[in-house]
């Protein structure tokens, strides 16, 4: 998967096994907390950018503009004001652990609220019209196929 997909995915298995290891570990009295912290303030963006590289191909174009997008939202972009520091996340950790009843999902920053939200008040072709918008989707470039 070019351009970030197997880490977003990565995301959604590690909430699927958080939820999996909740139920089963219930008993023995361990909580299992998700941590959502949103945009947070750190190197991702150019490190992100980096690693999605442009190549070539039908994904060229695709991964130059992720990589783009990428750093405008989290450099200056409108949400990168709703996002927060490392310091925001480490502060909701220690709350996960020191809560007698944490909450299941705790949300860090406003950009996790509002995503997170946004993409509830969607319908899954919704979502894909939004992301659209924000990135052209790769396709097969008809100059290629001979």
């Amino acid at each position: 998967m070019a351009s970030g997909g197997a880490y977003h995915a990565s995301k959604y298995a590690v909430e699927a096994i958080s939820d999996a290891l909740r139920f089963e570990v219930q008993g023995f009295d361990v909580k299992v907390v998700i941590i959502q912290p949103g945009l947070i303030r750190t190197d991702f963006s150019s490190t992100a950018a980096a690693a999605i590289g442009a190549g070539d191909g039908p994904y060229a174009a695709f991964n130059a503009g992720v990589a783009q997008s990428t750093k405008e939202v989290y450099e200056k972009g409108p949400l990168a004001h709703f996002g927060g520091d490392p310091d925001d996340v480490a502060k909701a950790i220690q709350k996960a652990i020191t809560a007698r009843r944490p909450k299941i999902r705790m949300r860090v920053t406003h950009s996790a609220h509002m995503l997170i939200a946004q993409r509830r008040m969607m319908t899954d072709r919704m979502w894909d019209r939004f992301l659209k918008t924000q990135f052209t989707p790769p396709t097969l470039d008809a100059r290629a196929v001979r």
